[in-house]
């Protein structure tokens, strides 16, 4: 039998509205059965056919919340950035799946604009163009997006751009 868990976790916020109203990472809760714990990822299964998971999510373990770590959750990325700095910010989303399509990693995220605002937990990005990285790369989302708000933990590497050509 296939343990069932509960999880919390958090995610990249896209906003649609040209005013930003950041009040922090909400965690997302989700319950289903442990499919593959690896050193990178987590993969769960909501609903399964013949044994076999249907649909689910694949979660980065650095978006996993636990009660005890509060602070060691955060990477330490501080670049002296400035804000209005244009920044490029590769990140690891997470991944629905469904039809049975396991996935074997996380999404590979690349989000590009201006740096609007950075803490402890957050780099929120304006004007953001974001693409997913794989086999074709694609935009995401396919609606227009102000800002997007990205979670430190989620964040593989951060570089800064000197727009004088």
């Amino acid at each position: 039998m296939k343990k069932v868990i509960f999880i919390k976790y958090i995610d990249a916020l896209y906003y649609t509205e040209k005013k930003l109203k950041y009040n922090g990472f909400k965690p997302h809760v989700a319950i289903g059965q442990l499919i593959l714990k690896s050193n990178e990822h987590i993969t769960i299964s909501f609903t399964e056919k013949n044994g076999i998971a249907e649909t689910g999510l694949l979660i980065p373990k650095k978006a996993l919340i636990f009660q005890k770590r509060k602070e060691s959750i955060i990477n330490n990325l501080d670049h002296s950035k400035k804000i209005n700095s244009e920044v490029g910010v590769f990140w690891k989303d997470i991944v629905y799946f469904s039809d049975s399509k396991i996935p074997k990693e996380c999404t590979s995220m690349y989000s590009e604009g201006k740096l609007f605002f950075e803490n402890h937990e957050v780099i929120i990005v304006k004007n953001p163009e974001t693409i997913k990285i794989k086999k074709k790369i694609e935009n995401h989302p396919r609606i227009k997006v102000y800002f997007i708000a990205i979670p430190k933990p989620l964040i593989t590497n951060i570089e800064i751009y000197d727009k004088k050509i």
